[in-house]
Order: structure tokens, then C-alpha cells, then sequence
């Protein structure tokens, strides 16, 4: 028999905790005043009364500790990481890996749970995770419901999907578009949410806007497959909101029919998609908030009011009450695991009526306003005997704060500040240069003879290009490996490997893991999201020989880092904002119907897209270049060049403007290579 799946609720604040304790949330997820994804909402200071309110009830709290962490922060994290350990919080939420290398030396008791914004959305992916202890991937909002059918049963660890609330237009952990637009970083927790302006693809406005999900409806089928937890988004939302979401998923579990059309009307944007699920990637999508869905939310927040006006009886107690001639009256109270033992008044000889089990029974069970129902009630009464009201109530009323008082007694996980930092490597005096092609047609002799070593699509190494590029090849495993595509990169690996390929480049978990098994030699390109030393002393340890910073390294940062293994800096290129599986460039008849290969927003700014099979990418609209600052540059490995969508002569333009140390002549970025990330 199948376990129950859970519903899990998002706390903001604590007018949102209350909301999904009183509506019959098992668990919740919140964060800290620092180090979470939603930095926004109010957040919690003093996590230890939040988790025993939350025991109390039965209900699990798992904590949002999933930024980026930049190199300064590191003992701030610590003493973060001790606060949760201390609550005794159920789980913890991360995404930097250096915040996994830590969470494991200090406190290896509290349960690991991978963030969305790990984008783990294949068995790749999570068999790296299993490798590393986790106990739970937040799976990827893009996948189909056969895509998390396959991840969940071959998983060996627990999964968690998204059911309600809104949708990114970027597959999470992939987006820069708020960082380098606006300096405000969603992988820190400061998304400005840029998307959901007015960017247009050809006619169609708001083309970055997707509509709500709502899976509600199908948390029996998840629930069969064997999906751990259902979650709501939404931290940033009313506590109605939270009440409301929470409410219709326990109702579709009893078996009753929930209130969608309040839901509706509480939030969306132009109704709800179920498109990734249900592998429908189409232009019925997309939506956006208007003025009619404000309205419609203003009249509906009082309906919900009444969810959560009371607590919400989620605690069963059997009860046992012995009333002796000449002794004090007994009431015995467990919950299964706690147990307590209350003395009261002593029994009178009955004047007139004497008191029944039925009377006694009615008196225990009055448990209204708590978070508890009587399960079974004893009643063993000597005959004769009288007891009031008043007395039973008191007897109750102790008998449930005693078990209150256990059930949220704090039960710390140990803490042990067991990390130091990585011994940090040699950086060669003169950086190596990289490049990473989209495609064969960009290669020249030029090119091949400028760079140390060339990556390019595993599917774009042909014999005689890899015959060409000799010792200078290597591969590029695709960042997002949905369904199928991780079987066939899996099977391309192989053959490359016999073929004598050594170096691969890889941008996410599933990549590292299959790379492994092949035993090539990894680079880790910027997707890794690597920002402080112990994020590459985790992949160090998980076989990563050398791994580009992420872009949202600043200089500052940068030189702050000890790096255990070379790091690498990117130096130029068109930066990828956005990685997409439903693509807004789409017609009404799907790509065969495409609008044209560019996004355009307010200011009549051109974005370029580059189309892949599997997926998008939205481009920024000017390169980055650091060509004329590389004497300010701190230590490093190798400069890495990363070429989309330029021709052959274009590369080379690139390349000979950074031998000259020459000034772009074009509108260009640092992106935050001088800048203070928020």
C-alpha cells in the first residue's frame, strides 16, 4: 500500500504558517532571514518556536537554505546552518554545493532535500544525489508526467512536485535574466521577476508570462506513482492564498471535490496550464495577471476567512479516566509515542445522578480550538460516583498540556563545526584558453590553432572533426537531459569514450554522474553555479577536475576564493538569461509555426534565442566582454569563450580583439564582473 502523499505548504511569514496549520498542511517549507530563495517575505528569526508549533501539530518543517553563496558569506552560512541544526527542523533545502559539503561535516543528521533550483529532472541527476546523502529532490516543474513517473521509481530517494502556484519562465536555477539586467540575482533569493514585463515575440505581448500551475487534480495519479510530496507554491502570497491551496488538495485526497473555482479566483493568471505535465509545451500556456483576476481576488479573500478561523484536528489521543471511592480521579493521555498522567478531584458519592461513561466521554472529548481529536476514550467509573464538569474539564485541559509541552520539546540534530576550508590549488601564471562552440560549422583553422582545447556537442563529434581537433576535443553534455535525452547522451558517452574522447564539460548533476561512469576527465561550465571555495571542493570530491565560476562571480568574489581544483572565468559571450522548454517564439501550430528567433522588450531591445531540440535559450542582447581587464584579473586557469550563435569570422573577431587587449567597439557587458550582486 502506498504512502500517503504530502501536502506541503509554503510559509512566508507567520500569518501564512498559520494559514496551513489550520487548513491541514502535513508539512511546510520557510526560511531564514537570510540564505533563502524568496528573500522578500517576511521569513522567521526564531526558527526553534516555529519548528515546536509545528511538532506539536505533527506537521513537518523543512527549511529553505538554497542561494548562492558567495565566498564571504561561508561563516555566516555556518552559523545559519547551526540555528536549523538547533530547531530540529526536519529538512533542509539546498542548492549551493557548498552548502551541501557543510550541512554534511556539521550537522550530517539533518535530512538533505535538493532545491528546484539544482534542476534535477532525470535519474542521472538524482542517482548523484543518493551518492551524496540527500534524502529528497524537489524535481524540476518542466518535467512530463512520465518523465516523473520514470525518476520516481528508479529514484532511491524521495521526490517532491510541484502541484499549485506560479511557473518560471526559465527551468529553475538556469536564469540570469534578473542578475544581469538588473543586478538582483533569483539563485540569491532577489528575483525582480523581469519576465513577467512586457517582452514581446513578434505581435504577441507578455510572451515570457506563463500562466499558473495547478496539478491539483491529479495528486491521486502522483500519489500512485509514488511521489513523496505535493507542493504549493507561494511564499510570497496571502495567507488566503496558502489556505485555500491547502484546503483543495486534502478535500481531492478524502475524495471530495475541491473549490477550484476559488482557487481561480484567489490567484492566477488568466486560469490555470497543467502543460508540462501533461507534455503540451503550447501557446495555451502562457497568461498574465489582469486587472479582471485583481478584482476577482479582492471579492473572494473573505470566503476563505472560515478555513482558518479555527484549529485545524490533525492529532489523535486516547484518553483513560479511573474515578476510585477515597482516591484522587486519574486521566491518562497518549498520543502513541508521548504519554501523561494528571491528578484531580476526588470523586463524590452521587446526590442524585451518578456520572456515565457516556457523560464522562462527552466531557474528555470536548476538544475544540486545539490541534487534537479523542481516537478512543476509557472510562472506568466506580459505581455510585460524581465528578464535575468542571473537574473533567480541568483534568483535560492539564492532561493536553503536558502532551503539548512533549510533542514540541526541541530535539536538536548534533552540531559540530567540522569544515575548513580547501587547500587551495596552483593557478598557472598564463590561462589556458577554452572555447565552447554551438555547432562544427563555427570551427577554423584559426580557431583550432587559438584555443587549448575546443568543446563542442557531443553530437557535432564526428570522426573527422574529432580527427581534426586531435587532443584539443572535448565534449559538451547537454545541461537539460529530459526523458529520452538521457538515454541517448548516455549511449553518445559511450561511443565517444571508445572513440579515445577524454575531456567532457558538464552543466549539471545528471551530467557529472554519467561523465563519471564513462570515466572521462570533467570540466564544470558555468551552469554548475559555483561561487564559493567549498561548492568546488564538493565537486572536487565528486570528480570535477576543473569548473568555470558562475557569471554571477564578481571580481571581489572571485578574488576571495581559494579554489581547490582550477577554476575558470568567462571572458566572452552572448550570455545565456533563460533556458526554456516551452518556447515563446512558438506559433499556434507549434515550431512549425515560429515567430522568429528573438525576443524584444519595453525599450524595443532585441534578444536573440537560440533553438535546440530539447530546448531554448534566450540570449542577452549585447556579449560579454572582459578582453581589455584581464590585467585586473585575479588567478585563474582558463579563460573560457563561450560562441552561439557567431560565424566562424565572428569568433575570430573575438579572438583577435582579446590577443590586442582592444576595447569592444560594439555595445557590450562586464555583466557583474565590476558590480555588487544582491
Amino acid at each position: 500500500m502506498k504512502q500517503r502523499i504530502e501536502i506541503l505548504a509554503p510559509a512566508g511569514g507567520d500569518e501564512q504558517l498559520t494559514a496551513a496549520l489550520r487548513s491541514g498542511a502535513d508539512a511546510v517549507y520557510l526560511g531564514l532571514k537570510a540564505f533563502n530563495a524568496r528573500m522578500g517575505a517576511e521569513n522567521f528569526g526564531d526558527l526553534s518556536a516555529v519548528v515546536s508549533r509545528c511538532h506539536e501539530r505533527s506537521v513537518r518543517v523543512y527549511v529553505t537554505f538554497n542561494t548562492l553563496i558567495q565566498e564571504k558569506e561561508l561563516k555566516d552560512a555556518v552559523e545559519a546552518l547551526r540555528q536549523i541544526a538547533q530547531s530540529g527542523a526536519d529538512g533542509i533545502l539546498v542548492t549551493d554545493m557548498g552548502a551541501v559539503l557543510l550541512a554534511s561535516a556539521c550537522c550530517p543528521s539533518l535530512p538533505l532535500h535538493a532545491s528546484t533550483q539544482m534542476t534535477i529532472h532525470n535519474r542521472a541527476g538524482c542517482a548523484l544525489l543518493k551518492e551524496m546523502n540527500f534524502r529528497r529532490a524537489v524535481l524540476a516543474r518542466e518535467m512530463t508526467r512520465e518523465e516523473i513517473r520514470a525518476v520516481t521509481q528508479s529514484a532511491g530517494l524521495e521526490t517532491e512536485v510541484f502541484v499549485h502556484g506560479a511557473l518560471c519562465m526559465s527551468v529553475s536555477g538556469q536564469c540570469l535574466l534578473s542578475s544581469v539586467l538588473g543586478g538582483r540575482s533569483g539563485n540569491r533569493g532577489r528575483c525582480a521577476q523581469p519576465c513577467r514585463l512586457n517582452f514581446a515575440s513578434g505581435r504577441r505581448e507578455y510572451a515570457l508570462s506563463l500562466k499558473d500551475l495547478s496539478l491539483i487534480d491529479r495528486l491521486s495519479e502522483l500519489e500512485e506513482m509514488g511521489v513523496t510530496s505535493a507542493k504549493i507554491e507561494g511564499r510570497l502570497k496571502r495567507p488566503e492564498y496558502v489556505a485555500a491551496a491547502v484546503d483543495a488538495c486534502r478535500r481531492t485526497l478524502n475524495g471530495e471535490k475541491p473549490d477550484t473555482e476559488q482557487l481561480r479566483n484567489l490567484f492566477s493568471r488568466s486560469g490555470f496550464t497543467a502543460g508540462y505535465y501533461d507534455g503540451r509545451r503550447d501557446l495555451s500556456m502562457f497568461g498574465i495577471r489582469t486587472e479582471s483576476d485583481a478584482q476577482m481576488t479582492r471579492q473572494s479573500l473573505s470566503s476563505v476567512h472560515t478555513v482558518t478561523r479555527t484549529e485545524y484536528a490533525s492529532v489523535p489521543l486516547d484518553m483513560t479516566l479511573t474515578l476510585r471511592p477515597d482516591t484522587a480521579s486519574v486521566l491518562r493521555v497518549s498520543d502513541g509515542v508521548h504519554s501523561a498522567e494528571v491528578s484531580g478531584a476526588f470523586p463524590q458519592p452521587a446526590q442524585t445522578r451518578p456520572l456515565t461513561e457516556d457523560d464522562a466521554a462527552a466531557a474528555l472529548g470536548k476538544l475544540g480550538g486545539t490541534p487534537y481529536f479523542a481516537r478512543k476514550i476509557a472510562c472506568l467509573i466506580s459505581p455510585g460516583l460524581y465528578l464535575s464538569k468542571a473537574d473533567l474539564s480541568a483534568l483535560r485541559r492539564e492532561g493536553i498540556e503536558q502532551i503539548a509541552g512533549q510533542r514540541a520539546q526541541c530535539r536538536p540534530h548534533p552540531f559540530r563545526e567540522a569544515w575548513t576550508p580547501p587547500q587551495p590549488c596552483a593557478q598557472p601564471s598564463e590561462p589556458l584558453r577554452y572555447a565552447y562552440l554551438e555547432n562544427a560549422d563555427q570551427l577554423s583553422d584559426e580557431l583550432i590553432s587559438f584555443f587549448d582545447r575546443i568543446f563542442l556537442p557531443l553530437r557535432a563529434l564526428s570522426v573527422p572533426v574529432l580527427a581534426r581537433l586531435g587532443d584539443k576535443a572535448a565534449g559538451r553534455i547537454p545541461a537539460l537531459m529530459f526523458g529520452k535525452e538521457e538515454d541517448r547522451c548516455a549511449a553518445l558517452l559511450r561511443e565517444l569514450r571508445q572513440q579515445g574522447l577524454e575531456w567532457v564539460s558538464v552543466g549539471n548533476p545528471g551530467g557529472i554522474f554519467l561523465a563519471r561512469e564513462q570515466g572521462f576527465r570533467i570540466t564544470g561550465e558555468y551552469r554548475l553555479n559555483a561561487l564559493n571555495s567549498l561548492a568546488l571542493e564538493q565537486y572536487r570530491r565528486l570528480q570535477v577536475s576543473e569548473c568555470d565560476l558562475s557569471p554571477e562571480s564578481t571580481l571581489q568574489n572571485t578574488k576571495a576564493i581559494r579554489s581547490p581544483i582550477p577554476i575558470g572565468m568567462l571572458v566572452y559571450g552572448f550570455l545565456p538569461l533563460m533556458s526554456w522548454r516551452c518556447c515563446p517564439c512558438q506559433g499556434e501550430k507549434g515550431c512549425a509555426d515560429c515567430r522568429g528567433k528573438e525576443i524584444s522588450d519595453r525599450r524595443s531591445t532585441v534578444f536573440p534565442v537560440l533553438c535546440r531540440k530539447t530546448h531554448s535559450l534566450l540570449l542577452n542582447s549585447v556579449p560579454l566582454w572582459l578582453g581589455d581587464r584581464r590585467s585586473e584579473m585575479p588567478a585563474h586557469h582558463h579563460d573560457s569563450f563561450l560562441f552561439t550563435r557567431e560565424t566562424p569570422e565572428e569568433c575570430m573577431t573575438a579572438v583577435k580583439r582579446w590577443q590586442k587587449e582592444a576595447a569592444w567597439d560594439a555595445p557590450f557587458t562586464r555583466g557583474l564582473f565590476e558590480r555588487e550582486l544582491l
